[in-house]
């Protein structure tokens, strides 16, 4: 029942994204086949997750998202079953670092938004470091992504772009050395304004 339940939630979002929005997906072929992996994502829009999470098909995302959003019951309930999980912003959440692991060790995709909030104008604002950590000691590579023309959703201001780049390995090391993990976030958070850069005007 939540296989065919799940199906149905996944067709109303792609005929929201891809048909109501026309939403265009660039670099699909950078997709890893399979799991683990993590996908980073600039976030301007509260219709940036469902935007990622249909524009790669044949994965499903298990995405961390602030806890304030589980607050009401009902949004709580419905987070929780599309495999959304609350991360609590300010200090390692020990609890939100576990369920990642777990994602990445059952071989599926963790998806984070790095911003930690929505950033305005076009821009992509700093990274928290720590899903820089969490592959460098799970040893997964992470697929940059990025979301182009989502902020005034659902009025669009452009044309609705979801661009993957190819996935980045882990560097050797461990993630108690803060240079390596600073250096790696900010190295994916290049690769993401660049390409926020490339696709954000009217051509490809």
């Amino acid at each position: 029942m939540h296989t065919f339940t799940y199906g149905m939630i996944r067709k109303i979002f792609n005929l929201a994204t891809y048909g109501a929005l026309g939403m265009e997906v660039i670099g699909e072929e950078n997709i890893p086949e399979k799991g683990p992996f993590i996908v980073v994502c600039n976030h301007a829009s509260n219709f940036d997750p469902p935007l990622l999470g249909t524009a790669m098909r044949r994965h499903l995302i298990h995405f961390m998202a602030k806890e304030e959003l589980f607050r009401n019951p009902l949004m709580g309930w419905f987070l929780r079953y599309v495999h959304t999980f609350p991360v609590h912003r300010g200090h390692i959440d020990r609890k939100a670092v576990i369920e990642s692991f777990r994602v990445l060790k059952s071989g599926e995709v963790l998806g984070i938004f790095p911003e930690g909030k929505r950033t305005r104008g076009g821009k992509v604002g700093p990274f928290h470091e720590g899903f820089a950590g969490i592959a460098i000691k799970a040893g997964v590579p992470v697929l940059p992504a990025a979301i182009v023309n989502s902020e005034f959703l659902p009025k669009k201001t452009g044309p609705v772009r979801v661009i993957f780049g190819k996935p980045v390995p882990a560097p050797a090391g461990k993630a108690s050395d803060r240079d390596l993990v600073k250096g790696f976030s900010d190295k994916i958070r290049d690769i993401i304004i660049a390409m926020q850069n490339q696709y954000k005007g009217d051509t490809k």
